[in-house]
């Protein structure tokens, strides 16, 4: 009878994690969709069934996780993620401790700043500061972007070993999102060779038409790469000729860290 009970427990268990692994494949199917999707396209990115999904999706609307939107019905992330959200952000040491220096080369530079870390083999913004001249202060934060096309990534990737890099493009492919994007590896690590070289990545609209960036790497005591910081603009050459003060930064914030 012992056994019996102690098989059930964990059969129980097991159908718990399934269900929760599920619920939070939901909420990430939300998150990442471009345009805010049904139930029927969020079982299909969650690979689930239509019932399935329109349980957990009632369920997670009741608890204030996801809304459905009032006039078309489709799904939008809840005021209840935001609690979770803020609490990391107020205790990441990284982004508390880079922010004053975002503020203040977006000043110096008149250009948009960054702050991202490699999550999950995509680069996720901590925080960003617009550009002085525009009307508003805009942070990124829990935005990602592939992490061969971006600066931030590519200043990360640059100080990774070899085979960490190998296995994230085998998990992460190099997709092409403009003419410009490297989708060779053997392109990429010429890439990286350079950035390391020069102790800057660049973005030469690579992800992104029209938009170029320029990253150098955060590292933590033990010269592991852990972040990065960068500039976002219109024109190369103003990225270029701010690469020593990005350099900087990067450095006395790493020097903090």
């Amino acid at each position: 009878m012992t056994n019996q009970l102690e098989h059930a427990s964990v059969q129980a268990d097991r159908s718990e994690i399934k269900s929760l692994r599920k619920a939070l494949a939901v909420l990430g199917a939300v998150v990442s969709a471009e345009r805010s999707p049904t139930i029927a396209e969020v079982a299909f990115q969650a690979g689930i069934s239509r019932p399935t999904a329109y349980r957990i999706v009632q369920t997670l609307v009741s608890e204030g996780f996801l809304v459905h939107g009032p006039d078309d019905g489709r799904l939008y992330i809840g005021f209840e993620t935001l609690p979770l959200a803020a609490n990391l952000l107020d205790r990441n040491r990284m982004r508390l401790e880079a922010m004053p220096y975002l503020h203040s080369l977006a000043s110096k530079v008149n250009e948009r700043t960054n702050l991202g870390v490699l999550h999950r083999n995509k680069i996720l913004y901590l925080a960003g500061v617009e550009k002085p001249s525009l009307p508003m202060i805009y942070s990124r934060f829990g935005k990602t972007v592939p992490v061969h096309c971006s600066s931030l990534g590519k200043a990360i990737l640059a100080y990774l070993p070899e085979e960490e890099i190998r296995k994230l493009v085998d998990e992460e492919p190099l997709v092409r999102r403009t003419p410009a994007t490297i989708t060779e590896l053997s392109a990429l690590f010429e890439d990286l060779a350079l950035t390391r070289e020069r102790g800057y990545a660049l973005d030469c609209a690579e992800s992104s038409e029209g938009t170029y960036c320029i990253a150098a790497p955060i590292f933590d005591a033990g010269n592991k790469p852990v972040g990065a910081i960068g500039l976002s603009g219109r024109d190369l050459g103003t990225m270029i000729a701010e690469a020593k003060t990005v350099c900087h930064t990067a450095e006395v914030i790493s020097h903090i860290l």
